[in-house]
């Protein structure tokens, strides 16, 4: 028989290797979701519990999501949703506390709506927030030790201590996320920035070059825009840029490539297409009924240059498609009558 003393420095080494591990997951994690899973699949190699989960909060409603289930019953929960407050889950989320339910027959917390939908029978239950100084942005749930053995105040300081290595990685690995985001997303729009146009150009060509397929590009500027900005007001501009944006991103396929070149300009690329086949988009966005109320209210238009490459230059294509865009734009004012007024005249006018 092992004495206290050993069995306490058993558990002793335990936890240090234990916490160790995580340590190196917090570091080595690369993603949010990667930590989670290795943080739960930690946990339950301790607790072995029958079935336990993570459960993320909504900051705007106070809902709980089942992200991550495992063990008993588990496909039936994943995704399912619990309303604010909603048994001991949500009763920690709102209170931000740990708690353990020896017996849920006894805790009026419990709700056995989740059980129903998973077949599963909960006896007790140990939870602790996930929450940082500012907010509980999740919990983590064990239900039942596989051996019967309820769930100990030392466990729930474990389990807690857990949460919170679990929740200052998270935050961490959340604002490196939200940083590399900022930097390469155009604040405005939400297209991406012309940073990284010249990298998927690249790669583009480099495609191409392999499966002798060509790609194309559109280069689209915003005509009188300025004067928007004059008479209306930049934050008027702010708002016509967006819709144009939405008009772009709701005329493409979901591969290709849309940023906000600067200013006023767009640039979309377009893999696997050749022009012929690019000229239909360019028709979409110009017949697309909000780019024609814009037309209207402010007086815009749209120049599009169309340009097909293949084993191109990438400076060169840029090039090749904004001298195709500035022809675009010649000849739309050469095609003018010289006394057409224009939607943003009478406006101003008053007619």
């Amino acid at each position: 028989m092992e004495s206290d003393e050993q069995h306490e420095k058993y558990d002793g080494l335990i936890k240090l290797s234990f916490f160790g591990d995580i340590g190196k997951t917090i570091t080595s994690a690369r993603t949010t979701s990667e930590l989670i899973r290795a943080v739960m699949e930690k946990i339950g190699t301790i607790y072995a519990p029958a079935s336990w989960s993570l459960l993320l909060r909504n900051s705007k409603s106070g809902e709980l999501t089942f992200v991550i289930a495992t063990g008993s019953g588990a496909e039936q929960l994943q995704g399912k949703t619990l309303s604010r407050g909603q048994g001991v889950a949500g009763w920690i989320a709102e209170h931000g506390e740990p708690v353990i339910v020896e017996d849920v027959t006894k805790d009026s917390r419990f709700d056995s709506a989740m059980d129903q939908t998973s077949g599963f029978v909960t006896k007790s239950i140990i939870g602790v927030p996930l929450k940082t100084r500012t907010r509980v942005f999740g919990v983590i749930e064990l239900i039942n030790r596989l051996n019967g053995e309820l769930f100990t105040s030392f466990d729930l300081k474990l389990l807690s201590t857990i949460a919170d290595y679990a929740a200052i990685a998270m935050e961490k690995l959340y604002y490196i996320q939200a940083l590399k985001k900022s930097a390469t997303t155009d604040p405005l729009t939400k297209l991406y920035n012309r940073r990284l146009l010249m990298p998927f150009v690249q790669r583009e060509i480099e495609r191409s070059k392999r499966e002798g397929l060509p790609f194309s590009l559109l280069f689209i500027d915003v005509d009188r825009f300025k004067n928007v900005n004059d008479t209306w007001g930049h934050d008027t501009g702010d708002e016509v840029l967006r819709r144009i944006a939405d008009i772009l991103k709701s005329a493409i396929r979901k591969v290709d490539f849309i940023c906000r070149w600067g200013g006023d300009e767009f640039v979309i690329v377009l893999p696997s297409l050749a022009k012929d086949a690019v000229l239909p988009i360019k028709e979409r966005i110009l017949r697309n009924p909000v780019y024609s109320e814009l037309t209207v209210s402010y007086g815009i238009g749209l120049s599009i240059g169309v340009h097909e490459a293949q084993h191109d230059n990438a400076e060169e294509i840029i090039k090749s498609v904004d001298r195709n865009m500035y022809e675009d734009k010649m000849s739309t004012i050469e095609n003018e009558p010289e006394d057409m007024p224009t939607a943003l005249e009478d406006a101003i006018s008053g007619q």
